[in-house]
């Protein structure tokens, strides 16, 4: 976890901000959370994640998107 007065270093490796991106993709994990984490800045880690959701669009007409991960439960099941 970063401090206040700590230098800001970033991930320590390609693949862990790849994983990181993912997960923040996902709604797995908070963007500031995730920045804290991965020692970068929130602004710099917002401009990545950016990049990251342009390069993948959602088919919104596509009923998978939207039923891929839906589980109803109480009260609704």
């Amino acid at each position: 976890m970063v401090r206040e007065n700590e230098p800001l270093y970033g991930p320590a490796s390609p693949k862990e901000l790849s994983r990181a991106l993912e997960c923040l993709y996902t709604g797995q994990m908070n963007v500031a959370i995730q920045a804290r984490a991965l020692r970068m800045s929130l602004e710099r880690l917002k401009q990545l994640f950016n990049a990251y959701v342009a390069e993948r669009p959602i088919d919104i007409n596509d009923e998978e998107v939207f039923s891929a991960g839906l589980q109803l439960t109480w009260p609704f099941a």
